[in-house]
């Protein structure tokens, strides 16, 4: 049988994850049962980098590109952007509205390796993808061993 060290602090991250979690879904339970609202909700991000770029997804579904606003201020990437209660289907006709609506607003810093002025945003099936070039920094040289 293994040993395996016990780290409390690892099971409190875990209980405040839970914590979290059970008040953000009751309310927004609270509010979709209080009939349509606009609520406060940010869209899901995902960030990973390669060897020359910083590459951003932001899931925005039912959104346009018109709907969606990028800024950059100060090493500060700042997504913004407002997803409309449809207008078409009157109030009394739901049966249940669990979508948010309402504005958004995610901010993140960007590294100081990022070239700000090249950075390219494509918008897709609902998923805006920002590439951010990282700046050609100083590469690792390579130094040979003499053998006397």
């Amino acid at each position: 049988m293994a040993v395996v060290k016990w780290d409390p602090f690892r099971d409190l991250l875990s209980i405040q994850d839970r914590m979290n979690k059970l008040f953000e879904q009751t309310l927004s339970r609270s509010r979709v049962e209080e009939g349509i609202a606009a609520s406060t909700w940010a869209p899901a991000v995902d960030i990973y980098e390669t060897p020359e770029t910083i590459v951003m997804k932001a899931e925005l579904p039912g959104l346009t590109r018109e709907d969606i606003e990028i800024q950059i201020r100060d090493n500060t990437l700042t997504l913004k952007g407002e997803r409309r209660f449809a207008k078409d289907v009157q109030e009394e006709n739901f049966l249940r509205i669990e979508r948010a609506y309402g504005a958004f607003q995610r901010s993140f810093t960007l590294p100081a390796t990022v070239q700000q002025e090249n950075i390219r945003a494509v918008f897709r099936d609902g998923v805006l993808e920002l590439t951010l070039p990282k700046a050609e920094g100083p590469r690792p040289k390579k130094i040979a061993i003499e053998v006397r």
